[in-house]
């Protein structure tokens, strides 16, 4: 085994995209196949599933894996699992070795939400305001999917529910249900009351067989306006029962223009709600707003990035994410300008956006110094 290319994730794990493509993980490139096209089985041992395998056993990278090679040469923690996992470590791997551990479930892109990174294949929101239709997947799919996880109840140890809104996606009551004794993880948006969602409270009361992870990088006004169709009191209130219940949230954030500039202020929020840990993404992936990210900022603009993570390092050293910062701010520090972007097409991107939806206050108003500094840029 080549620990430096090693994955467990294409022998062990299914994740679903809203259109049906099957992928060995949320970071795969290619599809393996599609639900709606196919059943399960024959997608999980397709030609490209064996030689995606085939790469692994090999000590190669597969073009499939092009974003998690990416991140580690960057110095980011990526999707792989380098290590063999408890159910394959004692079977002789070949490339048509797969047995369900985990999966990746996002059924449809049903959200309520249209975030200004996020896009028609995740926000069904997205999708009415463009005018797109989105196909979800096909009962047929569905189905095949469900007798798959019937069968491998007692080596799934992992459940991953996301979406769109995954507490708005009836499919993931269906899926509790099934696997009473497995751990999900659930991540949200908090954009629906946590007191009376069914599938929440579903998931509340299972104890410590799951968990809850909430997409936030911003606060108040800046929350509503990147969140888009959100509310601040909602999210808030919803924190807030959490605390009550005694259920610890983890929180899951993007690194871009609409949050390098307040980091201070979200850490205040994070640690003022004991949140136990946050996961810092860089905006990066097809679909989003790639123009937001901060590394395609002006020098001037990077070094304000810089001065922040420091400041934030100063007063949360030992925060949760900070070491993702570190890296984010040392990646800064080493970049070079890229000559064919200039601030306009930050700026225009934005006014785009605004636009398509908009929201009571607008980028200026928000942020009015960064607003500025993109003027002058």
């Amino acid at each position: 085994m080549n620990r430096d290319t090693f994955c467990a994730l294409p022998f062990t794990e299914i994740f679903l995209y809203p259109n049906g493509d099957i992928k060995p993980c949320c970071s795969g490139a290619l599809p393996l196949g599609n639900l709606n096209n196919n059943n399960i089985e024959d997608i999980l041992q397709s030609d490209v599933a064996r030689d995606v395998r085939q790469h692994i056993l090999d000590g190669k990278w597969h073009p499939l894996c092009t974003q998690c090679k990416r991140q580690e040469e960057q110095g980011v923690s990526s999707e792989r699992v380098p290590e063999y996992t408890n159910v394959i470590k004692n079977l002789e791997l070949k490339n048509s070795t797969f047995k369900l551990e985990r999966i990746d479930l996002r059924w449809s892109n049903t959200c309520n939400l249209s975030c200004v990174y996020c896009y028609e294949g995740f926000s069904s929101k997205w999708a009415s305001i463009k005018g797109i239709d989105f196909n979800d997947v096909k009962k047929t799919g569905e189905d095949s999917l469900f007798n798959l996880i019937n069968e491998n109840t007692e080596s799934i140890n992992i459940v991953m529910l996301l979406g769109g809104e995954p507490l708005l996606q009836k499919q993931n009551s269906t899926l509790i249900d099934m696997l009473p004794k497995v751990s999900f993880y659930c991540l949200t948006n908090l954009s629906v009351p946590m007191r009376t969602n069914l599938i929440a409270q579903k998931l509340i009361t299972r104890s410590a067989n799951s968990s809850f992870g909430v997409s936030i990088e911003t606060v108040g006004d800046k929350f509503e306006y990147v969140r888009r169709n959100s509310s601040w009191d909602l999210l808030v209130d919803n924190v807030k029962y959490f605390k009550e219940m005694q259920r610890p949230l983890e929180a899951h954030s993007l690194y871009s223009i609409y949050s390098f500039f307040n980091l201070i202020e979200f850490y205040d929020f994070i640690t003022e709600n004991n949140f136990k840990n946050v996961f810092w993404n860089l905006l990066e992936s097809a679909g989003q707003n790639e123009k937001a990210t901060v590394f395609r900022l002006p020098k001037r603009l990077k070094d304000i990035a810089i001065k922040e993570i420091d400041e934030c390092e100063k007063k949360y050293k030992n925060a949760p994410g900070i070491e993702s910062l570190q890296i984010y701010k040392k990646n800064l520090i080493n970049s070079f300008d890229d000559p064919k972007c200039t601030t306009k097409h930050h700026l225009d991107e934005i006014k785009s956006l605004e636009l398509l939806q908009p929201y009571h206050k607008t980028f200026k108003d928000i942020w009015p110094s960064l607003y500025n500094g993109l003027i002058k840029c």
